[in-house]
């Protein structure tokens, strides 16, 4: 049997509730890396009236914000999605259809976050 040789992963269609564990997985390592300074900047800004001062100028700088939007959309992301396999270990939407559906609307309602964040925030 021959085995193959070159595997083009760009050319291989992952179905939606592949794209969407994918994405748990990368909305995980987000959080883990975006943890550690975003607790040393709560840390800071509740040391003193200062240094709140500071980080209120900090939320004015658009990558800090963008960082912090990216941050609390991962959350809700992760979240949603985990409810979603969590559901699927105990033994529902694990059909082909159920599977795309909740992918889909875990998808949605991130999106819904996103842009009701963004309205807030910005």
């Amino acid at each position: 049997m021959n085995s193959p040789r070159y595997l083009n992963l760009f050319k291989i269609a992952l179905p939606l509730p592949g794209i969407s564990s994918i994405l748990h997985r990368i909305s995980a390592v987000a959080i883990f890396v975006l943890s550690l300074p975003m607790m040393g900047i709560l840390v800071f800004s509740l040391s003193s009236k200062a240094n709140y001062e500071i980080i209120i100028l900090l939320f004015e700088n658009i990558l800090f914000k963008s960082l912090f939007s990216l941050f609390i959309t991962a959350i809700f992301y992760h979240f949603v999605s985990g409810l979603r396999h969590l559901v699927m270990d105990f033994g529902y939407w694990e059909t082909l259809r159920a599977g795309r559906v909740s992918a889909l609307a875990t998808f949605i309602s991130t999106g819904l976050f996103f842009f009701s964040f963004l309205y807030l925030t910005w």
